[in-house]
């Protein structure tokens, strides 16, 4: 059966979204899956490593299939978006790369030089998911004439909210951002850096309560509380399980506007000449009748193999394809105005450990780092630079020991010499960090929660408010969890919406911190399998 999608941009499209959510499928097998089958067991020499976008880690239940098939072991290792064209281009040693899309790591020098194959494995539109009752009530439902100028009219008079990735961390966001931006310039070529500059899409994001660093975490945070926004932006793989699970209380309506969107395809593609052979083993297994069927099933993607008949699952839309930026400067404007001049700016909150420990572990002078990383201390990637503390972003910063410090207020500006000078100060502040005394986790906590619900009420929707917590240690001193628990328990449900990120570090208890993340809707990241700093970066997508 044919796949309804109408070509209206064919270089660069097969290029850009592979690279965004190229760390998606690459860490889901840590141990290797057992090769006994068809093809006998995968040697040594039979082994592909992958480098993969994290919206694959649904994959790694099928990979044992394909080695088993293949004979070639499947090594993934998962990193975020443009994190992973950066390890392409730096030259990290890889086999092979499978992401959502490739469009901006073929644009991007040193990467798209190492690339030797690409084939694309299955599809996968990025597409606006509305609550039944909402759509039906904004006529939207099955609405074939319906366009994003439509959609961006009443998100900007506040008919709906929706939840979308940051463009910067996951390749859903960023395709819709590039879709968007292509169907409000009125041009049927590709974006040039004039329509970016014309910034039209910024009535339509007036409208979004819920960000995040993943697409899987976005949906995650939608079910966990289905009355914070009216829908959100996602695969549309993504949003048909949501729609199949039985925690959603109401189903999403699929929005596919008229001017059309962005498709993602999945290329596997060829790093290492050496590997060509077994490359082309998976690749063809990948792509065989079997395969496509399965995966449709399990993932409910699209099948790239126009002899398997798409399931009675996915919507009967007609897919029109949105044009690509062709140049790598447009995209790096497009996320630049997105970020300084587009999106509500956060109100990021951090509750930063400066107990004794800190200083005997070397944790103090990581977290050191981190913070004068994100000031743009020693800045020298795209990615360091996306984030950077940017245009209009406020921060406040509580340090504890055993005693809490006050908190200390930064305000970012609209001009980069302003920006420059507060992150100067931001610099200055973490240099000026010592280690010791005790460790009064959840009174810190407690405190900066008190505050940032007072400067949500101040600000409204004005300001994405979190708060990260890093800590090394156990709570020794004030209040523990129970007593946090308790009293976070008893806040009013609008006061409840404040998302806290704990950062895990050195002898941190990370079930406890777990719970805390778990209670408050947050994300709990490990900082002891790399550097404070990437942790750091990485938070920055849920901020």
């Amino acid at each position: 059966m044919k796949n309804n999608i109408m070509k209206t941009s064919k270089s660069w499209y097969q290029v850009f979204l592979g690279s965004l959510l190229l760390g998606i499928f690459l860490v889901a097998c840590d141990q290797a899956p057992t090769t006994e089958g068809n093809a006998g067991s995968a040697t040594q020499s039979n082994v592909l490593h992958i480098l993969a976008g994290s919206e694959l880690k649904d994959m790694a239940d099928l990979a044992p299939e394909v080695t088993r098939n293949t004979g070639v072991e499947l090594v993934f290792e998962y990193t975020g978006t443009l994190d992973a064209v950066e390890k392409i281009a730096s030259g990290e040693a890889y086999d092979a790369v499978w992401v959502s899309h490739g469009k901006y790591l073929q644009m991007t020098p040193g990467a798209r030089e190492r690339i030797k194959l690409s084939e694309k494995t299955m599809l996968s539109p990025v597409v606006l998911g509305i609550k039944e009752s909402k759509a039906k009530q904004l006529g939207w439902c099955n609405n074939a004439n319906l366009t994003w100028k439509d959609i961006a009219t009443a998100a900007e008079a506040g008919k709906f909210t929706f939840g979308m990735t940051n463009p910067t961390s996951s390749n859903s966001g960023f395709t819709a951002l590039v879709g968007l931006t292509a169907a409000l310039s009125d041009k049927a070529d590709a974006l040039t850096i004039d329509d970016v500059r014309a910034n039209k899409t910024s009535s339509f994001f007036k409208a979004q309560r819920l960000t995040a660093g993943s697409s899987g975490w976005l949906a995650e945070a939608y079910l966990r509380d289905q009355t914070s926004v009216d829908g959100i932006i996602n695969y549309e793989s993504v949003l048909l399980s949501i729609n199949q699970n039985p925690v959603a209380t109401e189903k999403l309506c699929l929005i596919y506007p008229k001017e059309g969107i962005i498709t993602a395809d999945y290329p596997l593609m060829l790093l290492s000449d050496s590997k060509k052979a077994d490359f082309e083993k998976v690749l063809g297994y990948v792509r065989s009748n079997d395969f496509q069927q399965r995966m449709m099933e399990k993932t409910l993607r699209r099948p790239v193999n126009s002899a398997v008949k798409i399931g009675a699952a996915f919507p009967n839309a007609l897919l029109i394809e949105l044009p690509f930026p062709g140049q790598l400067d447009v995209v790096d404007a497009l996320l630049d105005t997105f970020l300084n001049s587009v999106r509500i700016p956060a109100h990021s909150w951090f509750v930063l450990d400066t107990s004794g420990s800190m200083g005997k572990n070397g944790g103090i002078e990581q977290l050191k780092t981190a913070l004068a990383g994100l000031a743009g201390d020693g800045t020298v990637t795209t990615t360091d630079n996306l984030a950077r503390f940017l245009n209009r972003e406020q921060i406040d910063i509580l340090t504890f020991s055993h005693e809490l410090s006050p908190i200390v207020h930064y305000e970012m500006g609209s001009t980069e010499s302003e920006n420059l000078n507060t992150r100067s100060k931001i610099a200055q502040f973490a240099k000026s960090l010592n280690a010791n005394g005790g460790t009064a986790i959840y009174s810190a906590v407690q405190r900066t929660y008190q505050a940032a619900a007072a400067a949500q009420q101040r600000e409204g929707s004005n300001f994405y408010q979190t708060i990260v917590l890093m800590t090394d240690g156990r709570n020794t001193d004030g209040i523990g969890f129970n007593d946090f628990k308790e009293w976070y328990t008893q806040l009013p449900a609008h006061q409840q919406t404040i998302r806290v990120f704990p950062v895990v570090f050195g002898e941190a208890d990370i079930e406890e911190l777990g719970q805390l993340a778990k209670l408050t809707g947050g994300k709990i990241f490990d900082g002891r399998k790399g550097s404070l700093r990437q942790v750091f970066k990485e938070i920055r997508g849920y901020q």
